[in-house]
């Protein structure tokens, strides 16, 4: 058995994986980004940025 692992991007890198991201922190939001594309901010803030959802 595999254990899951979760992936992880931060703004400003080149998305790993086509899929719905989340933000980390308090306040949650979700973002569908193409693999490649840059991961955005939020708020104006630098953030962390965990998959959810593959597609």
């Amino acid at each position: 058995m595999i254990p899951h692992t979760s992936i992880y991007c931060s703004t400003g890198q080149p998305c790993p994986i086509t899929g719905i991201w989340q933000s980390m922190g308090n306040f949650k939001t979700t973002y569908p980004a193409m693999k490649g594309y840059k991961m955005p901010d939020y708020c104006g803030k630098e953030i962390e940025w965990v998959l959810i959802l593959e597609c």
